[in-house]
């Protein structure tokens, strides 16, 4: 993954690289991230061909207004992220015409970047899981991965498609691993993607047809740890 920061101020560039570091040092993603300083020479890069999956972008710069910055951007065919850097919404309707996946408004923290990355990745599949297989290497998108349930000393894959693997992994290790927001811990057997819960009761039923336990102790916490979930997708 590729990043680009576009701020004509050094100190918001400084700050948005190492907010973005700290936030993927809890995610399986490393990021090349690239500073710009104005406008002009990242439309240039671009049109070099020069690719990014996610471009922050200052509404207020010196020598290109952010917002245009963007247009011309997305006039070069950019299909990627756009997230604005503002100290005011003033541009927000503007960011519709440029498909903008977020605002951070000034003065930027943690929690505010965390929220826009963790949204941006949430819808950007971009995760994969590998699973070893005798002599082969299985290579599973996240958004492929239903729930893993343990078994003794094994754990159980299930796939999008009924297929499943056996992995020879105590579950807390793949949790770990599988260190993306759409995976929740609801039992002591059990990981599930939330992507796929259909209804929340005492139980996870998920479209499949699958059926996931929740730890009865923790029902209350769990189910609002889904519906946390839900509104941090549905709202950008």
């Amino acid at each position: 993954m590729r990043i680009a920061i576009c701020d004509d101020s050094t100190f918001d560039r400084d700050l948005i690289n190492d907010l973005l570091i700290r936030f993927f040092s809890e995610q399986p993603l490393r990021p090349e991230l690239v500073q710009y300083a104005n406008g002009t020479n990242l439309i240039r890069d671009i049109q070099d061909g020069t690719q990014f999956d996610i471009i922050f972008l200052d509404i207020y710069m010196n020598d290109l207004l952010g917002i245009d910055a963007a247009r011309k951007i997305r006039s070069l065919h950019y299909n990627g992220q756009i997230v604005f850097l503002t100290s005011s919404p003033d541009f927000a309707v503007d960011g519709y015409d440029v498909a903008a996946a977020g605002y951070l408004l000034k003065p930027l923290s943690q929690d505010k970047l965390s929220r826009v990355m963790a949204r941006i990745l949430l819808n950007s599949d971009s995760g994969i899981y590998q699973v070893r297989q005798r002599s082969n290497v299985i290579q599973i998108p996240y958004h492929d991965i239903l729930f893993v349930e343990s078994r003794n000393s094994k754990c159980i894959l299930h796939r999008n498609g009924g297929v499943t693997y056996t992995i020879y992994k105590h579950l807390s290790e793949i949790e770990e691993e599988l260190s993306d927001l759409r995976f929740l811990r609801c039992h002591q057997s059990y990981l599930v993607n939330m992507d796929y819960i259909d209804q929340a009761d005492k139980q996870f039923h998920l479209n499949s047809g699958d059926t996931v336990l929740i730890r009865q102790r923790d029902l209350r916490a769990i189910r609002q740890s889904y519906l946390d979930y839900l509104k941090l997708k549905q709202f950008p």
